[in-house]
């Protein structure tokens, strides 16, 4: 029965693979998260960049004019460090992604050495098996005479 000696290290990669997978998994949930949180924000912008003209053109009192200002421009910051949050997110996505992709390729080169090494071990056996038989027949053979 064949035993692929480093079938350890092969459990341990798929299980990396897998850990990587869910790291992977969180990273892309945390992105989408944060460029919906700056989808709101840039819709929160729009609307009230409207009332403010709005409100300017039906001339609404200064104060009041002043408390949109100072809300868009809050909205303007938020939105800065928002856009800073999705590429902090994107840089971390890139990275889980390289990670994963690099720990599946030591995966699959230890596979293909276990199934080269098992196909040598088969062959092996064949090879065995069919010298074997050649004796027993040779021996049948040499009864014969």
């Amino acid at each position: 029965m064949y035993q692929f000696k480093l079938q350890a290290l092969l459990n341990h990669r798929r299980h990396q693979e897998e850990v990587c997978q869910i790291e992977l998994a969180e990273a892309q949930r945390g992105l989408t998260d944060a460029q919906e949180k700056l989808r709101r924000l840039k819709k929160a912008m729009r609307e009230n960049i409207q009332k403010l003209q709005t409100r300017q053109k039906e001339h609404h009192n200064a104060s009041d004019i002043l408390i949109f200002i100072n809300y868009i421009e809050q909205l303007s910051r938020d939105i800065e460090a928002q856009m800073q949050q999705v590429r902090k997110a994107s840089k971390n996505v890139t990275q889980k992604r390289d990670n994963l992709i690099a720990i599946m390729k030591k995966r699959k080169t230890l596979e293909k050495l276990k199934e080269k090494e098992r196909l040598d071990y088969q062959q092996k056996g064949m090879q065995a098996e069919r010298k074997f038989n050649d004796e027993v027949a040779s021996t049948r053979h040499i009864r014969k005479m």
